[in-house]
């Protein structure tokens, strides 16, 4: 199996038709049938069910696809790291990024770093800390920006910065109205409540409440604060997120957002793999991050 393979199937399973794939790589149909064939054999599956209007992924197929995409996105890093060394520290740096303050870090640094080295380049992902971590082990992104709690059996870090939580609140609703800069859990806890749609995350928050005595009612749960904010400003609910969401909420929200009680901190770590040796550039990085907090 090679890549050429790899991007033919990965081109049929985009079009779900073999003639619009193979005009797509600029192919006569027969090649590009043959090169799937022969990758099926290869396989000792069957990849592909053929229609008359068009093919359908069998299980196998759903599984190449995915490792697929994957395999192409190392090789293409790959060949940038390659090419990069030939120039010094340049090249691109994979970094991701949770919600929050994760877009506010992320540029403080990058800002920073490109003063020392301006040759660099960045590709950037925003995700969950999950998501991240699943990229950082597939080798898709070599740092990320995560939050505690943090997988120390796949990840090694560094804090950078520590957050408390606070209650995005709908601009009518009494807390909103109220003089005090804060909120308990007492005076949440009977509200419709958004949260990160991280499990540990739910799990934590959930343990919070115990102390009332009371069941919280999680009716939305989302990767992103800017779709929290969202979601509160059409009084669906209070979300309960980073109190430096505040930061990316735009001013014509019609949100308050306020401190809860008593307060907890979430800390934010510059992340990755601790069964990789990070290129060095991403060394490069980390040293640069670390002694801006030194």
């Amino acid at each position: 199996m090679d890549l050429r393979q790899i991007r033919y199937f990965l081109t049929v399973a985009e079009e779900r038709n073999i003639t619009r794939a193979a005009e797509r790589l600029h192919l006569s149909q027969p090649p590009l049938s043959r090169a799937l064939m022969d990758l099926e054999e290869e396989l000792g599956c069957t990849l592909i069910i053929r229609g008359k209007r068009h093919v359908t992924l069998t299980p196998e197929g759903l599984a190449l696809k995915r490792r697929g995409e994957q395999i192409l996105a190392l090789a293409d890093i790959a060949k940038t790291e390659i090419t990069d060394v030939k120039k010094g520290l340049s090249g691109t740096l994979y970094l991701g990024h949770v919600d929050s303050n994760g877009p506010s870090l992320a540029a403080e640094w990058i800002s920073s770093f490109k003063k020392e080295y301006p040759n660099v380049t960045y590709n950037l992902w925003c995700g969950t800390v999950d998501d991240l971590t699943y990229r950082m082990k597939s080798g898709l992104l070599e740092l990320a920006i995560t939050m505690t709690p943090l997988n120390t059996e796949q990840l090694d870090g560094i804090t950078v910065y520590s957050d408390s939580w606070a209650a995005i609140i709908p601009a009518s609703h009494p807390l909103a109205k109220s003089r005090k800069k804060t909120v308990t859990l007492n005076d949440i806890v009977d509200t419709d409540l958004i949260i990160s749609s991280r499990h540990s995350r739910e799990e934590e928050i959930r343990s919070w409440f115990e102390s009332t005595g009371k069941e919280p009612h999680f009716i939305v749960k989302t990767a992103h604060s800017s779709n929290a904010s969202k979601l509160v400003d059409q009084n669906i609910g209070i979300a309960i997120f980073p109190a430096s969401v505040a930061k990316n909420i735009s001013a014509d929200a019609n949100v308050v957002v306020k401190t809860i009680t008593p307060e907890t901190n979430v800390d934010y770590i510059l992340s990755w793999d601790k069964e990789k040796i990070p290129s060095a550039l991403a060394m490069k990085f980390i040293e640069h991050v670390r002694n801006m907090y030194s």
